[in-house]
């Protein structure tokens, strides 16, 4: 799913607003037909972590298109503050156990 998303960035005065598209496909079939801010949440993880990016993530908003057969997903990324970032060991919800899924 990762390969197929694409993507926009705008610069704004404190942050940068991201815009991505996901083929409906993929990403209903990874989570079960659920259109979430929380599943939207963990793509922008998944995605971010993927390229090496360690902006903070703010205000996710997800919609479904059906005429385009996508899922946007648009927030807001967060650099400022963000020196010194951790490196993300990230581990994708449908992976996770019960207990993980909890913390």
């Amino acid at each position: 799913m990762l390969n197929s998303i694409s993507e926009r960035r705008v610069k704004l005065r404190d942050k940068y607003k991201l815009y991505i598209e996901v083929p409906d496909q993929e990403y209903l079939m990874i989570y079960d037909g659920d259109i979430s801010e929380n599943n939207a949440r963990d793509v922008l993880s998944q995605y971010l972590s993927y390229h090496q990016d360690d902006a903070r993530v703010d205000n996710v908003e997800v919609k479904h298109d059906r005429n385009n057969h996508s899922v946007n997903i648009q927030a807001d990324l967060i650099y400022l503050g963000n020196d010194h970032t951790k490196a993300r060991m990230y581990i994708p919800n449908h992976l996770r156990t019960e207990n993980e899924l909890e913390h």
